[in-house]
């Protein structure tokens, strides 16, 4: 038998199943609160990422595939850089599509899409104005920079790590004797 008492002060639905009787219980209101605030945090959600102002999945993916691209070159590179880190950077197919990127924003607009040259040298021939065509002497040149030449210090504007990817790409470019301007410099041997 139900107890009649514990629901005086409840109202009555006016139904009664079995013996039952079904009363008006209301939620209580932090509830119904916590519930309308969840609602209106949804539909402010949904028109957010809709409007296209939202990073969507893809864009995430290409972020943190950016980002673990650029600890794996942190780590390959090691504390310094070296003859052999670069040459382990040059090595890395994935890294080098990231450097192309880098060589292609900053790089190309002097030597060209393929580094064939044009106001700056040819960097697919064997032959080098600064240094013996090394991954370190690259290093050093584009760090640098060569102002009488009118090559920027990129070591100011890129990051340490995007610096040393952009070399390792300029390395990937000697002697593949891409069709450009002229050589200039000395020829190189054993690159």
């Amino acid at each position: 038998m139900v107890d009649q008492t514990s629901h005086s002060s409840e109202q009555p639905m006016g139904h009664e199943y079995d013996g039952i009787k079904e009363y008006d219980n209301p939620l209580p209101r932090w509830w119904v609160n916590i519930f309308w605030a969840s609602f209106v945090f949804a539909l402010g959600y949904i028109a957010y990422y809709a409007s296209g102002r939202g990073p969507s999945v893809a864009q995430n993916y290409v972020a943190e595939v950016a980002a673990a691209r650029e600890l794996e070159a942190k780590q390959a590179l090691g504390n310094e850089v070296s003859e052999e880190a670069l040459a382990k950077l040059a090595g890395n197919a994935a890294l080098m599509q990231d450097a192309r990127a880098i060589f292609q924003a900053r790089c190309v607009s002097c030597h060209k899409e393929h580094g064939q040259g044009g106001i700056g040298p040819n960097l697919t021939d064997g032959y080098w104005i600064h240094g013996k065509g090394t991954l370190i002497d690259i290093y050093k040149v584009v760090g640098d920079g060569v102002q009488a030449k009118g090559m920027p210090t990129w070591g100011r504007t890129l990051t340490p790590i995007e610096l040393a990817k952009v070399v390792a790409y300029v390395g990937t470019l000697r002697n593949t004797n891409v069709p450009g301007k002229a050589p200039e410099g000395s020829k190189v041997a054993g690159l």
